[in-house]
């Protein structure tokens, strides 16, 4: 995964020669790929939507930590906005999850939810993102704001308790070309790799004879939502 400093989306492709915005590339970023608040950059998008969120304090810095487009494809899960205040330090996050209908929803975690360097929170989830999971269940964020480590993870649970659990770890990185063709060589289907194993889950869970939920009930429970992937 890559984590970009959204002042810096532009000077990036004059540095690494597999990296493009909004065009083709081995690693492409797109701002059609993230929410779209109605602002012309994917950081007007970001302090839009934490202006109508309640979250007036002045921005300084956004890292968003995402996949790019790999060989022109991509699926992200979650991505995540760790936005700092003018003095650099942490002043939220926003947590962009999405489905593979296309459909995402934005879950912010404010300064209060910080505990010892982590955002700790429970949400209610009303998003569709599983057809073996329900609606009205919650997500517990647990997030650590990133160093030289990057620690996250989102669970889920129901009235008997939590019954999924998701998480991603990993090391900073410097950002080279040398790193980029080195990664490339080892993971070249990445995005297509998640999506590949999201299905491949699914169809376990199938064949256990696990329940499904069809989309189209409920849609009272799935709110906030926001188009993906629209270009």
């Amino acid at each position: 995964m890559f984590m970009l400093d959204l002042d810096e989306l532009d000077s990036l492709p004059a540095k690494l020669w597999f990296i493009s915005r909004n065009r083709f590339n081995i690693y492409s970023f797109r701002d059609s790929d993230h929410f779209d608040q109605g602002g012309i950059t994917p950081r007007e998008n970001v302090e839009a939507f934490l202006s109508e969120s309640g979250v007036n304090e002045p921005v300084g810095r956004i890292s968003l930590l995402t996949h790019l487009r790999t060989w022109g494809h991509v699926f992200n899960p979650a991505s995540f906005y760790f936005v700092e205040d003018k003095e650099g330090q942490p002043l939220c996050l926003v947590s962009e999850v999405a489905n593979t209908f296309k459909e995402q929803k934005l879950y912010l975690l404010k300064r209060d939810k910080l505990e010892g360097g982590r955002y700790i929170d429970t949400q209610d989830k009303h998003f569709y993102i599983s057809p073996f999971s329900d609606l009205d269940t919650r997500l517990h964020f647990n997030l650590k704001t990133p160093d030289e480590n990057l620690s996250v993870s989102i669970n889920e649970s129901d009235d008997e308790g939590v019954y999924f659990f998701s998480s991603l770890a990993g090391q900073k990185t410097a950002l080279s070309n040398l790193t980029l063709l080195k990664y490339t060589l080892l993971f070249p289907l990445i995005t297509l790799s998640i999506v590949w194993g999201i299905h491949w889950e699914a169809l376990k869970l199938f064949l256990k004879k696990i329940p499904v939920r069809a989309k189209a009930k409920g849609p009272e429970l799935q709110t906030g939502i926001r188009p993906y992937l629209k270009h």
